[in-house]
């Protein structure tokens, strides 16, 4: 089990299917967001998602003795979300930003293994909570509505050690 791993299987989770107006996800920071990059024709509001493990925990649950045991390994996740809006009205860009995050909460919510069935790699993600800071909105010199959000949870694993 690796934190490569986890990664991997938050992005496949996360893009399969794609959250609407999330174009990419990445598992590691790019040197830039080129927001073109799986964007649809006319589409006015474009996100890029980047899986970030900022920590990890483990610990040692004695089941069956001192001589077997499981280790419970706790990875805090951070989604950071940015977003490109070309709205003519910042309200529009705010409006489709809050439905993005929305959507990647109701992902995140909708199945607590992140599609592994058997629980191998992740045994509980985004629980016991999912706490988001936002930024400030801006405006770029070609005048987009450019917003981020940072969305933590915990992803744990169960092994046997």
């Amino acid at each position: 089990m690796s934190r490569a791993e986890v990664r991997a299987q938050l992005n496949t989770f996360l893009t399969t299917p794609p959250v609407a107006n999330v174009n990419q996800v990445l598992t590691s920071f790019p040197k830039q967001i080129n927001f073109q990059v799986g964007s649809t024709s006319g589409q006015q509001t474009r996100a890029a998602a980047v899986i970030f493990i900022a920590n990890e925990i483990e610990s040692r649950i004695a089941l069956g003795g001192a001589s077997s045991g499981k280790k419970r390994i706790d990875y805090t996740v951070i989604l950071q979300v940015f977003t490109h809006s070309m709205h003519r009205k910042s309200e529009d860009a705010m409006d489709d930003f809050d439905v993005i995050i929305d959507d990647i909460k109701n992902r995140l919510r909708s199945d607590h293994r992140f599609g592994d069935d058997n629980g191998q790699l992740v045994w509980q993600g985004a629980e016991p909570e999912i706490s988001v800071d936002y930024g400030e909105p801006s405006t770029s010199d070609r005048g987009a509505t450019e917003t981020w959000a940072s969305i933590q949870f915990q992803v744990t694993q169960i092994i046997t050690a």
